[in-house]
């Protein structure tokens, strides 16, 4: 075991939660990295019948996107948890600001706006909003960041047999899929367990609301550990440098739009509110 691995190892349990982001603080962009997503397309552009709700990531080897099997659950080591505020502009088909990626809910995430959470508003300060202002709010979601890697027996579009192992990738998601892949880290928490020491199964379910059909992330644990290695540590350091690169830029465009020093009130109320709202429930809802 290399002197690097052994010094990871020699950091306490929590130590490790608290810097990877299991440990969010809740008990009181994202670089350039392949996105795993559910498929909810019937086909592509070419005309190639697809199966939705099975996982699809791009991947960079075969310069195609390719999509998991039903039968076959994709295998998913996540390494860090973080989260980003992000407020879309339909009109423009664009993201208008984004937050910081933060590892805390105690973590004030300033936005390439100058404010905070892309102003997405928190608390008790819900009650305070108008109609329109509530309208606006539904732009303004937060995101569950997962870093990890992943391994899938996949095809492409055309049919062609393929697969991937171990591919570093974001796993971002935000709605009902929030929830399910918390939970789970929340429970390896709870087993006091580290969660780059487990690979999740990943598969999904069906779920239909009116005319709208999606699709829910379901998740089970693998009873085998993982050691983790040496390159482990070099995927850890690549998400960790991504992550801090984007929130470099973040911080210079919150520089640039608001001069004055950071609220101490303001970062007070961020604390309060998650305090007193639960985050994960509140930003599933």
């Amino acid at each position: 075991m290399s002197n690097e691995v052994k010094a990871f190892h020699n950091l306490s349990t929590e130590e490790i939660m608290k810097m990877t982001g299991q440990d969010d603080g809740s008990q009181m962009g994202s670089g350039t990295l392949p996105r795993l997503t559910i498929n909810r397309a019937a086909e592509d552009d070419d005309g190639n019948q697809l199966r939705a709700g099975v996982y699809t990531i791009y991947d960079p080897e075969s310069e195609d996107r390719v999509y998991g099997l039903k039968d076959k659950p994709a295998q998913f080591r996540p390494f860090i948890n973080a989260y980003q505020y992000m407020e879309y502009d339909a009109n423009d088909n664009k993201y208008a600001s984004t937050s910081v990626i933060f590892k805390s809910w105690k973590d004030e995430p300033i936005d390439t706006k100058g404010g905070v959470r892309c102003g997405k508003v928190i608390g008790k300060d819900k009650e305070q909003l108008t109609d329109a202002e509530i309208d606006a709010q539904k732009h303004i979601k937060c995101y569950r960041l997962v870093y990890g890697l992943l391994s899938m027996e996949c095809t492409k579009a055309n049919g062609d047999a393929t697969a991937i192992k171990d591919m570093p990738v974001l796993w971002r998601v935000t709605g009902m899929n929030f929830k399910p892949i918390g939970e789970t880290l929340k429970g390896l928490k709870g087993r006091n367990s580290l969660m780059f020491n487990h690979t999740l199964n990943l598969s999904s379910k069906r779920k239909k609301n009116g005319d709208n059909i999606f699709y829910i992330a379901s998740i089970s644990v693998d009873d085998k550990q993982v050691e983790f290695s040496k390159k482990d540590l070099e995927h850890m350091d690549m998400f960790n440098d991504l992550i801090n690169e984007e929130n470099l830029k973040v911080s210079e465009q919150w520089k640039q739009a608001n001069a004055t020093s950071k609220s101490d009130a303001e970062s007070a109320k961020v604390v309060e509110a998650v305090t007193e709202d639960s985050p994960e429930e509140f930003l599933a809802s």
